[in-house]
């Protein structure tokens, strides 16, 4: 093992040892264990910086009940959170040495696949709450590949930490669905026991579909299906009842569905899986929706009025923010709200006019301040709105107002069912719903079905990011064209990683807290707060409280560094 610098004996670490905070750490302090083992096949590497991420406050909250560490016994096999980390390799080992060399630096796509098994750094594998970590096979040589990225010199160290969490913003809005049904997939054909609108089969022709159930289909819809199965050659079923069908990648429902019907279906779907519902223009039905699935497993609703199945599926295919088009974020002054905000704000081809609510005032001035920083005034009109005290009828009347023909797009940042769906019906013709945040699979919500058939609305979801995502990302922050510095609110040292956590469950900070496990004696602060500490460090702070790469260097050879 080829290594740079000098390592402890022991190391700094926060552990999880069962559910809760009670159980993270050591009374409140890091755990202090070992450095860990290591063979001439790793790397390690120094943890420069580390984001506070509210995926580990869930984390912690489950225990072994999270699903990614379902059965873990952690007071026996404790894990070590934090995927949003900024490294730097101090430590190569002789099988590595022709692939990496010490003072390289990483971020981590922290989705680790390996030999078909998910085993997130963070949450599997040790994290970044640590001084130093160990990079084994799993990341090096992980079914995708080296799930490290490589990062410039001169990017920051919490600049790239934060590249994880915008990752996943961008991802959000490059989510994609099919725009057919599903090669070797199976489908199930039903229809309301009432009207059925006529279904067009052509664009069902020529596949190889692995099977078609049916059921319920009125004499003409039959017909049709029976010649395009005679002649493609298909094999298909009748069933009784669509309630015991599961494991099904496309449904194609025909009519007004009933509640019930359409939650059958829903439960029927694969992830990635599509409900193509035709029914008669402007049909006042309602359906239950699971925003759970739409978010963690991708699953899709399109539709017609025309009864064409194919068309349903490219109808509406847009994910990214409407160029000149009007936009709504709910929640967008939290976090990882005012993080889509920014984004859109910087991008080359961003809305027009956009809506900001949030339940806090403090939060959506400090959204605002960041904001102003970054485009010219007026380059955007933006309305920052506090809802706390507005009445549902009163808000109802401004967005009538201000937005008569509704949002193009509606990103909810809150993971509230009334919320989500109440904001749904102001979703303008082809427009697209992002839900963000996420709730539990299994939670529905309230639709109106002529959403889907007649304004061919795209209700999208999507939860962490790809390797392609991490990449694209750094790649906005490396050629200045997105500040992650922007999202960067307080900073801490590893004796303060609990109350980092803590503060970002009670919303003490208006964006993200980063830890800099090498810090001494810094406890955790606000920017601004930092800047009482460090002199000099406000005139290199952008408008002297957001964070930037100068100022981490000053912050770098301060007190709280000295060996």
């Amino acid at each position: 093992m080829n290594i740079c610098e000098e390592l402890p004996d022991k190391i700094l670490t926060w552990r999880l040892k069962g559910k809760g905070l009670d159980n993270f750490g050591d009374s409140g302090k890091p755990d202090e264990i070992p450095f860990p083992s290591y063979s001439e096949n790793d790397l390690i590497a120094r943890v420069d910086a580390v984001g506070i991420c509210f995926s580990d406050v869930k984390l912690i909250k489950s225990g072994d009940e999270h699903p990614r560490i379902k059965g873990r016994d952690l007071k026996s096999n404790p894990i070590t959170p934090g995927h949003e980390v900024s490294l730097t390799v101090v430590g190569v080992g002789d099988k590595r040495k022709d692939s990496f060399k010490c003072g390289q630096r990483y971020i981590v796509q922290a989705d680790v696949f390996y030999r078909g098994k998910s085993i997130a750094f963070g949450y599997v594998l040790p994290g970044g709450y640590s001084e130093y970590v160990v990079i084994g096979k799993e990341i090096l040589d992980g079914d995708e590949g080296c799930y490290l990225i490589p990062v410039r010199d001169t990017t920051g160290y919490a600049e790239a930490a934060l590249v994880e969490p915008w990752a996943c913003v961008v991802a959000a809005y490059q989510t994609k669905r099919r725009t057919e049904p599903k090669e070797k997939g199976t489908v199930l054909i039903t229809g309301s026991k009432l009207d059925q609108l006529k279904l067009n089969f052509s664009g069902l022709d020529h596949r190889s579909f692995l099977k078609i159930y049916y059921n319920n289909l009125s004499a003409e819809n039959l017909k049709n299906l029976k010649l395009l199965a005679e002649k493609n050659r298909y094999t298909i079923e009748e069933t009784s009842d669509i309630s015991e069908i599961s494991e099904i990648d496309d449904a194609i429902y025909s009519g007004n569905p009933e509640e019930s019907e359409f939650k059958n279906l829903i439960n029927s779907l694969r992830p990635g899986g599509i409900i193509s519902v035709h029914s008669e223009p402007e049909t006042s039905r309602i359906i239950p929706v699971d925003i759970g699935k739409s978010h963690y497993q991708n699953i899709r609703i399109v539709g017609s009025n025309n009864g064409n199945i194919l068309e349903s599926y490219t109808e509406n295919t847009r994910t990214a923010l409407r160029q000149d088009g009007s936009a709504w974020f709910i929640g967008g002054a939290g976090p990882m709200g005012q993080m889509h905000v920014i984004k859109a704000a910087m991008a080359e081809e961003k809305p027009a006019k956009i809506l900001i609510t949030d339940l806090s005032s403090q939060r959506l001035k400090s959204l605002k301040d960041r904001i102003d920083q970054i485009h010219k005034k007026g380059s955007i009109n933006i309305i920052y709105m506090d809802t706390s005290e507005l009445s549902q009828d009163d808000f109802i009347t401004f967005l009538e107002k201000e937005f008569p023909n509704g949002f193009d797009d509606i990103v909810s940042l809150v993971p509230v069912v009334s919320v989500i769906a109440s904001s749904v019906p102001f979703c303008a013709e082809n427009g697209v719903v992002n839900i963000f945040a996420g709730v539990n699979v299994g939670t529905f919500a309230i639709f109106p079905l002529e959403l889907f058939t007649d304004k061919h609305i795209n209700v999208i979801g999507s939860s962490g990011s790809p390797l392609s995502a991490m990449k694209d990302t750094l790649n906005l922050v490396e050629s200045s064209r997105l500040s992650t510095n922007l999202s960067l609110s307080a900073v801490a040292d590893m004796y303060s990683v609990s109350k980092g956590v803590k503060a970002l469950i009670d919303s003490t900070y208006t964006g993200k807290v980063v830890v800099y496990p090498k810090a001494r004696g810094l406890g955790i602060h606000s920017v601004k707060e930092l800047a009482k500490r460090v002199p000099g460090l406000e005139e290199l702070c952008l408008n002297g409280q957001y964070w930037t790469n100068e100022a981490e260097k000053l912050f770098l050879s301060s007190q709280f560094f000295k060996k």
